[in-house]
């Protein structure tokens, strides 16, 4: 017994170590984007949407319209949900707004790694998302008429819809009463399901129906490669990046595809050219990422690294996101941030004392304040943090210590949902 038991251990280590071979998956997801790409050519004219962060490593951003951000953990079994702070409103013109008044909508990709057709963001976060923009615009304006949640069949249980359709009108309701802006749709969204071996025909195209397709990119089944990439198929491969990727983004995949995976490149030199492509990008000072005003409040945020002295006169403080610091003066304030989920930690420590440096430094001047980070995420949620903190409903800077003592005492998880539409 003892020595199966080793022999299967060996086995388990063999699989995590092809599992996480830089090499198998960009080859994996390299197979996933040609189907991806096949899937918009099926689908076409319909804009393309990368659900994030997965969905992009299977999309070429030259096709890719815009991005979403649909969380699997909405759609987990007893953990469903609409999500205020997720609402993905941006999306709405993306699907209205077609060339073709007759074919509208859009599509949505993005991958699992456990072993399922769909992600659960996919199978049941974005059918939720359709049932209930369509329902609350509906309760505002009288229009579209409803349609039933449409779930991928054999994929959700009779049970777990039902439990699901119990729950709809409550978050239709924390919909409608949010500080949110409620779309005026003009006919319902109606998603349906799309996996590497089912790839129906386009319906007709149809005036009554936003056709919301939901691509699953990767394959359930193993997938042989060609014998000259000697890759092992490797399904959602673009996901957990942080576990194999050595830095490399959707963003350096598809700008350096080309070498990656072209005939000169060995499996031995991938994670050298990997590295130094990283290293690279690492120096670049992102000049062209301008800083994006929220509103009239005074925060801007921008992606790029620490920037420029001649940024001094424009800024009454300017806050930097990142894992390499250095040390902090009066109108710079650097935050030390791993990447990764590692980097959840390190938010957490320095999100209090970030958020009254820059409500000091905007009560304190007329300039605005720059919130920057290498990939917007920790400069738009420290922005969000910053407005539930300090300003009121109505988006004023509270300036009165007293006052702003009395407002951050009642701070809840609603109040902070209700400001996130800037």
């Amino acid at each position: 017994m003892q020595p199966m038991l080793s022999a299967e251990r060996e086995v388990l280590k063999t699989l995590r170590r092809e599992n996480k071979d830089l090499w198998n998956r960009v080859w994996s997801i390299h197979y996933d984007a040609c189907f991806v790409n096949a899937v918009c050519d099926t689908y076409f004219p319909l804009p393309l949407v990368a659900n994030m962060r997965c969905g992009a490593w299977y999309t070429s951003p030259e096709r890719v319209q815009s991005t979403s951000y649909f969380k699997s953990t909405d759609g987990h079994m007893h953990q469903w949900n609409f999500s205020l702070k997720r609402a993905n409103l941006h999306l709405v013109p993306v699907i209205q707004d077609a060339p073709h008044s007759d074919l509208t909508g859009m599509l949505v990709v993005d991958s699992t790694r456990r072993g399922k057709r769909y992600p659960d963001a996919l199978s049941k976060t974005v059918p939720i998302w359709c049932a209930v923009l369509t329902k609350a615009s509906f309760l505002r304006y009288g229009t579209p008429h409803c349609t039933a949640l449409q779930l991928p069949p054999g994929t959700v249980s009779a049970s777990e819809r039902q439990q699901i359709e119990a729950r709809l009108d409550e978050w239709v309701s924390n919909f409608l009463t949010s500080d949110l802006p409620i779309p005026r749709l003009t006919k319902p969204l109606c998603p349906f399901h799309v996996h590497p071996g089912h790839c129906p025909a386009f319906p007709t195209p149809s005036e009554a129906v936003h056709h919301v397709v939901l691509v699953s990119a990767s394959a359930l089944e193993n997938v042989p490669h060609r014998s000259e990439e000697h890759a092992s198929y490797v399904q959602g491969a673009g996901d957990d990046h942080e576990s194999w990727a050595m830095g490399l983004t959707p963003e350096l995949f598809w700008k350096n595809k080309t070498t990656i995976l072209g005939p000169a490149m060995k499996r031995p030199a991938l994670a050298a050219y990997i590295e130094q492509i990283v290293a690279e990008r690492a120096l670049l000072v992102l000049d062209d990422d301008g800083a994006y005003e929220l509103s009239t409040t005074g925060l801007c945020i921008a992606r790029r690294l620490p920037s420029s002295e001649a940024e001094k006169t424009q800024y009454a403080l300017m806050v930097h996101c990142t894992p390499l610091p250095q040390a902090s003066s009066k109108q710079i304030l650097y935050c030390k941030e791993e990447t990764g989920k590692r980097g959840l930690y390190d938010f957490s420590a320095y999100l209090g004392p970030a958020v009254d440096a820059v409500t000091d430094a905007l009560i304190a001047s007329d300039k605005p304040v720059l919130l920057a980070s290498a990939d917007y995420h920790s400069s738009a949620a420290l922005a969000i943090a910053v407005l539930a903190a300090s300003f009121d409903e109505h988006r004023n800077l509270i300036r009165a210590r007293r006052s702003l003592t009395l407002h951050r005492a009642h701070i809840s998880k609603d109040t902070t949902q209700r400001r996130l539409h800037v």
